[in-house]
């Protein structure tokens, strides 16, 4: 299975590649959004939510929220 999750970066949107349902989206920038994604993935990927990699380039500033990623569980 594939564990990588790939997300694009900008001011105000990110937009997320789920590879288990080959699903590309657009989330606002923001922790509410970035929560309801742990969530979705988490609901997706069950126990294997754990061993997911989230793929990106650090955008400055943009990128600042998602590097705490792992810590809003």
């Amino acid at each position: 299975m594939n564990y990588s999750i790939g997300l694009d970066i900008s001011k105000s949107l990110i937009s997320v590649y789920i590879p288990i349902n080959t699903q590309s989206i657009e989330i606002e920038n923001n922790l509410k959004s970035l929560k309801k994604l742990v969530s979705k993935l988490k609901k997706l990927y069950k126990k294997e939510f754990e061993e997911l990699i989230f793929v990106y380039e650090p955008t400055g500033n943009y990128s600042n929220l998602l590097k705490k990623l792992r810590q809003i569980k």
